[in-house]
């Protein structure tokens, strides 16, 4: 059986001086991005106080549910996924800034992520290790899916259920499936509690706020606004390691490597290209197009679009539902190595 430190990962080479290139940081860019997630944030809150205020409530109600849409990619899915890694940025103290303002926007806990995210890294998909992945076959049910087009009940459910436990000390309970994921002794345990209690206690004053002043839009959008239409970010999520392989360790066929487009990417923070991010997990996201096209001859063709992607997926969970032990092997050029399967 496999433990974190016996696994041995297939990486595809890549020459030292390129990697090194490939792995700079830049305050600039790490800016460019999440600054203008910052503003599309406060730019479609803003649009929402503003058609509320004049009372047009059809314009309030279609730019609640497009900053919803946003929302999701602020959080676990996309942003503070991203600046967990601590790449976005040179300077470390701005990939904080915005690491924990993303986390607080979006009630996600910046110190429970980072060490569940660096355990999911470390052993992908190997199911003992692994609890930030499901156990595989599963579905989606039509409570689910009618849930990431209104108001995604699991989700907030899971995340404000989980938040509550820690607040009040009960760190058992978790945001995915460690149960626990760190001892009631480590000496990190008191910061997950401590967090737990300052988002609760900034969102309780946002919200006094919001009533006293009654700008009742601000609670659908800041408050609860990471909870509602929640079905683009869960579409890039599936395309993650949805029906791919358990248990091998070659992160190509663990994780999917997809070409989503401009807008797609720039939401996405270019987690499309998945198994790349896997493979080197020190790049920057602003340099995983370059990493792609150097990994290309050894790595699978990519899937060809967002809707393309969920397409596939959803195939894959028919097939799933009739045969439980199908994973889908992608297609590798004749210039890659074979998969490491044991």
């Amino acid at each position: 059986m496999a433990t974190a430190n016996t696994i041995s990962w297939y990486r595809t080479p890549i020459p030292k001086e390129a990697l090194g290139a490939l792995m700079r940081k830049s305050d600039l860019r790490g800016l460019l991005h999440a600054g203008s997630f910052l503003i599309i944030y406060v730019s479609t809150v803003g649009a929402a106080l503003h058609f509320f205020l004049q009372q047009q409530w059809i314009a309030m109600g279609v730019a609640a549910y497009v900053h919803s849409m946003f929302h999701g990619f602020v959080g676990m899915g996309a942003a503070v996924h991203e600046l967990s890694h601590g790449t976005a940025f040179r300077t470390r103290w701005l990939n904080e800034f915005f690491y924990r303002l993303f986390a607080f926007l979006t009630w996600n806990s910046h110190f429970h992520f980072k060490e569940s995210h660096r355990r999911h890294h470390m052993n992908t998909g190997f199911m003992a290790l692994d609890r930030e992945i499901q156990p595989e076959p599963i579905g989606f049910t039509t409570a689910q899916v009618v849930g990431w087009f209104t108001f995604d009940w699991a989700l907030f459910k899971r995340i404000m259920w989980t938040n509550l436990n820690h607040a009040l000390g009960n760190t058992d309970v978790d945001f995915f499936f460690w149960c626990p994921l760190l001892s009631r002794e480590n000496v990190k345990t008191k910061k997950l509690v401590s967090w737990a209690r300052t988002l609760f206690a900034g969102h309780i004053v946002l919200l006094g706020l919001f009533v006293y002043f009654r700008l009742w839009i601000l609670i659908p959008t800041v408050t609860f606004g990471y909870f509602s239409a929640t079905f683009l970010v869960h579409g890039c999520e599936i395309q993650q390691h949805s029906g791919l392989a358990r248990d091998v360790p070659d992160w190509r066929v663990i994780a999917y490597t997809a070409d989503f487009g401009p807008i797609m990417s720039f939401l996405y923070w270019n987690m499309n290209y998945h198994a790349e991010h896997h493979m080197y997990a020190s790049v920057p996201f602003y340099n995983l197009p370059r990493l792609h096209r150097i990994l290309e001859p050894d790595m699978p063709e990519p899937i060809r679009g967002y809707l393309r992607g969920i397409a596939h997926v959803l195939r894959v969970k028919r097939r799933q539902k009739a045969d439980p032990g199908y994973r889908y092997m992608p297609e590798f050029p004749p210039t890659a190595n074979p998969p490491r399967m044991v």
